[in-house]
């Protein structure tokens, strides 16, 4: 299934902006592929064509109607939050020993 999930996640982020704009143009009417499509192409594709997507007044109500269905997808969850304050305390305890070792 791991596999399987990642290969259809990448299929689905390598849609064309333009592809995705046509499905949501036509939610709630989609089925429940063309769903996850639109949900790997908002988590994972290029930042640009997200932002450009995001922006089309003309898709405004259907956007939102679909991040409003699907919002447990968007939430951050516990173990990207555990993994950045990990990196944070690695950081720190970095300049720590850093600061240690040359101030003496």
């Amino acid at each position: 299934m791991g596999y399987f999930s990642t290969h259809h996640d990448a299929r689905a982020v390598r849609l064309r902006r333009d592809d995705v704009a046509e499905l949501l143009s036509r939610y709630p009417r989609v089925s429940d592929k063309e769903a996850e499509q639109i949900l790997a192409f908002l988590r994972k594709g290029r930042h640009l064509d997200v932002g450009l997507l995001t922006t089309n007044d003309l898709l405004r109500p259907q956007l939102d109607a679909f991040m409003g269905d699907h919002k447990s997808h968007f939430a951050v969850k516990w173990t990207e939050c555990a993994a950045l304050i990990a990196g944070i305390i690695t950081f720190l305890v970095f300049l720590w020993l850093a600061w240690e070792a040359f101030s003496s």
